[in-house]
């Protein structure tokens, strides 16, 4: 059995509707948005587990990969690692421009602080609830969270700190601190 030959003035403009169809689509879909939010907690939550910002690099940009050095490394040099457990999340909204994206979430957390090498539990532990941003971007490797932030104050459960560290330094997400100090 041979197949018939399709002229090619009759495949081309069915391969131009779909090439079109598909740079029409430059913002990742609802799912494909989901599921690197979600994937960024875990490794981020792997990496700050580990004590490692590396493990996050494959998900986020520059300036965020700086950042998870930078919270990771402070708490490296107080001998503690951030054990960061998503409990629950809801994804409220999904917005797109171009290239770039950006979901917002609702999101409850709980945290310890552990000494590195024996696991023990340093000082309290936290359940906490954030309503977040996070600004996604097409990077040549794929979709990347270039940036998070705090859509709402965050909800943060404990009062205390381990070796009086400030708060901005062990929260995991850049906080802004009102002139007077936290409130």
């Amino acid at each position: 059995m041979t197949l018939p030959v399709i002229p090619y003035r009759t495949i081309a403009p069915i391969l131009l509707a779909a090439a079109g169809a598909l740079a029409c689509q430059r913002s990742p879909t609802d799912a494909e948005a989901e599921a690197l939010v979600r994937r960024y907690n875990a490794l981020v939550s792997d990496a700050y587990r580990a004590g490692d910002f590396r493990i996050a690099q494959p998900v986020v940009g520059e300036d965020e990969v700086r950042r998870l050095a930078a919270h990771i490394g402070v708490r490296s040099d107080q001998g503690i690692t951030l054990d960061a457990r998503l409990v629950e999340i809801a994804f409220k909204k999904f917005e797109r421009k171009g290239e770039e994206a950006t979901v917002t979430t609702d999101e409850r957390w709980h945290y310890l602080d552990r000494r590195i090498g024996s696991g023990e539990q340093v000082g309290q532990e936290s359940r906490d609830q954030y309503v977040m941003r996070y600004h996604l971007k097409k990077a040549p490797s794929g979709w990347i969270v270039e940036s998070t932030e705090f859509a709402e104050r965050p909800q943060v459960g404990r009062t205390e700190l381990p070796d009086r560290a400030p708060p901005v330094n062990l929260h995991g997400f850049e906080t802004v601190v009102p002139p007077g100090g936290p409130k």
